[in-house]
């Protein structure tokens, strides 16, 4: 992995950026010939995602958040904390409606800065992306904070309640942010339109130093870049990550 990351420096050093496109899309092909064989081999892990209705909220209006969770390995049971800022954001309710969980162990637990989801399903469980619940929430003040899937379990249909592995996924945490009549909610809306997906670590620009991220991130499975949407880590969003490197 180190060996491949050097390579990749070196095609895309810096001092090389200036040359044609023909050549950066060389330096790409290179690349996913190198990468082709880990795509496919590639093992796939279990997370949990979360949606908003919206990111940019005036105080005093409500949206939604679903919860959803994917399963790279038939799942029958889940545990799921939501965390945020009580002083942002209060909790309406809970719409479980259409939520895959069939059995619930407890209705959902809303307390001051938290939601714990706790519920499963008959049989073996299910597979791939499934949306566990709908939390119906209300703006309470200007500011900006997350809400993070952050204590997540999920156990496998296997008749022995096997934890599942899971990854942090790049959305399994939402940035809010609330503003008030006074604010011009234009500027929020382009804040958040120009922000870099792949720019992982926040810098405000896709970087070597992203790519190296990635790169970790496919190798040991602890979180999930999925650039794309297709509910996966593939060639893919490393294919995008560049493309952000090169042009953007």
């Amino acid at each position: 992995m180190n060996q491949l990351l050097r390579y990749i420096k070196s095609l895309i050093n810096p001092r090389k950026r200036s040359g044609t496109v023909r050549y950066m899309f060389s330096a790409v092909i290179s690349i996913a010939v190198l990468l082709g064989a880990a795509v496919i081999t590639s093992t796939e892990v279990s997370y949990v995602r979360l949606e908003a209705s919206e990111t940019a909220i005036k105080t005093g209006d409500r949206f939604y958040l679903d919860v959803y969770a994917y399963a790279h390995v038939p799942v029958n049971a889940i545990d799921i904390t939501l965390r945020f800022d009580e002083n942002l954001v209060e909790v309406i309710g809970v719409d479980t409606g259409q939520s895959v969980l069939t059995i619930w162990t407890q209705e959902p637990i809303i307390e001051s800065d938290k939601v714990i989801l706790q519920g499963g399903t008959f049989k073996k469980g299910f597979l791939r992306e499934h949306k566990i619940a709908k939390v119906n929430l209300k703006a309470k003040q200007t500011g900006q904070g997350t809400v993070a899937a952050s204590e997540v379990m999920l156990l496998a249909g296997d008749g022995e309640g096997t934890p599942v592995e899971t990854a942090d996924a790049i959305d399994s945490n939402v940035n809010l942010f609330i503003y008030d009549q006074n604010t011009d909610p234009g500027s929020i809306g382009v804040d958040v339109k120009v922000n870099i997906l792949t720019d992982i670590n926040g810098d405000g620009k896709v970087t070597l130093k992203d790519i190296s991220v990635f790169m970790s991130a496919w190798n040991n499975k602890n979180k999930i870049y999925d650039f794309n949407g297709d509910g996966r880590m593939t060639f893919r969003d490393f294919s995008i990550i560049l493309s952000d490197f090169f042009f953007k």
